[in-house]
C-alpha cells in the first residue's frame, strides 16, 4: 500500500463518518472532499473541482430552473388532479403510476435529469395526496436509475453495451454481448424492484377523494396568463423531447439544451433572478460534484490496482464462474455507494474480463457481475446523481436513507445471483 493510497482511504473512512452520523452538514463534508484531495497532492487542482464542470451537473442547473418554472403552473395541478384520480386514494396506486412514467422518460434520457426535471411535481403530488415524500422519491430514483442503464438498449445504453463489448475485445475473446442480454437479465430484476417497493408503500393514509374535488375546484389564479402558461408547458415538453433525441444521436450535448431553455425561461420573466437560483437544489449539486473526483482520485492514487491484487490474492484458482461473478456484483455494490457506477466500470470492468479469461471461464457472466452490481445503488446518496436528488428533495437524514436503502441493495445483489446464471446460461 502506498502512501498516497493510505492517505485516500483515511479521507474516505472520515467522509463516510461525517455523512453516516452527519456531524457537519453532508454539503460541507462533500465540498471538504475536493479541498483535501487537491490539499493532499492526490489531484490537481484542476481534477480535484472538475466535478462542478461535469456535464451532467451542468445539465441540472437547466432541469432545475425549467422544472421550477413548470411547477407554477395549473397544467401541474391538471397533473396532480389526474393521478389523485386513478390512485384512488391508494399509496401503491400512486407509488404505480409514478415509477412506471418515471422509468420510461429515465431509459429515454437519464434517471439524474428525470428526477431533478419532475421532482417539484412529485413533491406536489404528495402534498396533495398525503403520502410520505421519502416513501415516494426514493423509489422513484431507484427505480428510475436502473431502467436508465443498460435495461434496453436504448439512447446510451447503446454506447454502455458497446463499453462492455469493447472489455471483452480487450482481453482477446471473440464472445460478445447480444443487444438483448442485458435486458433479459434487467428486465426481470426491474420488476422485482418495483414489486418490492410497491409492496413497501403499502398502509399510507392518503387524502379522502374529496381532496381531488378540492384542488381541482382550487380558484387560486395562476402567476401566468394563458399564453404564458402555454409557452412554459411547450418548452418543458419540448426539453424533455429533445433531450431524448440528443441522447439518442449526439447531435449536441443535452446540457446546451437544458440551459438553453433555462435561458429562455429567465430571459422572458417566467422565473426572476432568485427564483431561478431558489429553484437549484444547491444540496445535490455540492454532494455530487464534490464526490465525483473520487473516481479519479482511485485510479490516480493507484487504490485500483490494490483493490486488484486483494481480488486476485482472494480468488486465485477459483473454477466456478458463478462465485466469481457474485464476488465482483457484491463488489461493486458496495463500492458504487461511494462513486458513480461508471468509474466502477472503468476500475472492475477490466478486471472481470482479465480474470475471467484467464480462469477459462466465459467472461459474459462475471463482466455481468460488474455492470449489475454497479447499478445496485441504493443505499447511499452518493452513489448516483438521482438518489443524491432524492435525498435532498425528500429531506432524508443519512441514517434514515441508509435504512431505507440497505435491503433492496441485498435483495437485488441475491436476484442477481440466482436469476444471471440462469438466463445467460440459456442465451448462450
Amino acid at each position: 500500500m502506498t502512501t498516497q493510497v493510505a492517505i485516500l482511504l483515511v479521507i474516505l473512512l472520515a467522509m463516510s463518518i461525517c455523512f453516516f452520523t452527519e456531524l457537519l452538514p453532508i454539503s460541507f463534508t462533500a465540498l471538504m472532499v475536493p479541498v483535501m484531495l487537491q490539499a493532499t497532492g492526490i489531484l490537481t487542482a484542476s481534477q480535484a473541482w472538475a466535478g462542478f464542470a461535469n456535464t451532467t451537473i451542468i445539465t441540472w442547473y437547466g432541469l432545475f430552473i425549467i422544472g421550477g418554472a413548470f411547477t407554477k403552473t395549473s397544467f401541474t395541478k391538471k397533473i396532480r388532479t389526474l393521478v389523485n384520480r386513478y390512485a384512488k386514494g391508494s399509496s401503491v396506486r400512486v407509488t404505480l403510476i409514478v415509477l412506471l412514467a418515471c422509468s420510461v422518460i429515465g431509459m429515454m434520457t437519464s434517471a439524474g435529469g428525470t428526477i431533478a426535471l419532475l421532482s417539484p411535481l412529485l413533491l406536489e403530488i404528495c402534498k396533495d395526496t398525503g403520502m410520505d415524500a421519502k416513501r415516494l422519491l426514493k423509489p422513484t430514483a431507484d427505480v428510475c436509475n436502473w431502467a436508465s442503464v443498460q435495461m434496453f438498449p436504448i439512447g446510451g445504453s447503446i454506447a454502455y453495451l458497446m463499453w462492455f463489448n469493447s472489455y471483452l475485445e480487450q482481453v482477446g475473446t471473440d464472445l460478445r454481448y447480444g443487444p438483448f442480454d442485458f435486458t433479459f437479465i434487467k428486465f426481470p430484476m426491474w420488476l422485482v424492484l418495483v414489486a418490492y417497493y410497491l409492496f413497501m408503500s403499502r398502509g399510507q393514509k392518503l387524502k379522502s377523494n374529496a381532496a381531488v374535488e378540492e384542488l381541482k375546484d382550487d380558484a387560486q389564479p395562476s402567476r401566468y396568463t394563458p399564453q404564458q402558461e402555454k409557452i412554459i408547458v411547450g418548452i418543458f415538453f419540448v426539453n424533455v423531447i429533445l433531450m431524448v433525441v440528443v441522447s439518442m444521436t449526439k447531435i449536441v450535448e443535452p446540457y446546451l439544451v437544458s440551459l438553453f431553455f433555462a435561458a429562455v425561461v429567465v430571459g422572458m420573466g417566467y422565473l426572476n433572478e432568485k427564483e431561478a437560483f431558489q429553484s437549484i437544489s444547491w444540496q445535490t449539486v455540492f454532494l455530487v460534484a464534490g464526490t465525483l473526483p473520487l473516481g479519479t482520485a482511485i485510479n490516480s492514487s493507484g487504490m485500483s490496482d490494490w483493490i486488484v491484487s486483494l481480488v486476485q490474492s482472494m480468488f486465485p484458482s477459483l473454477t466456478n464462474p458463478v462465485v466469481l461473478a457474485t464476488a465482483f456484483a457484491v463488489l461493486s455494490m458496495v463500492v458504487t455507494q461511494f462513486m458513480s457506477n461508471l468509474a466502477v466500470w472503468a476500475v472492475f470492468g477490466p478486471i472481470a474480463a482479465s480474470m475471467a479469461v484467464s480462469l477459462g471461464m466465459d467472461p459474459r457472466l462475471v463482466l455481468a457481475g460488474v455492470g449489475v452490481g454497479s447499478v445496485i445503488c441504493f443505499a447511499t446518496p452518493m452513489a448516483a446523481p438521482a438518489p443524491a436528488y432524492a435525498y435532498s428533495a425528500a429531506g432524508f437524514t443519512m441514517k434514515e436513507y441508509l435504512k431505507m436503502g440497505w435491503f433492496p441493495c441485498v435483495l437485488m445483489t441475491i436476484v442477481f445471483v440466482l436469476w444471471a446464471p440462469l438466463v445467460l446460461n440459456w442465451l448462450y
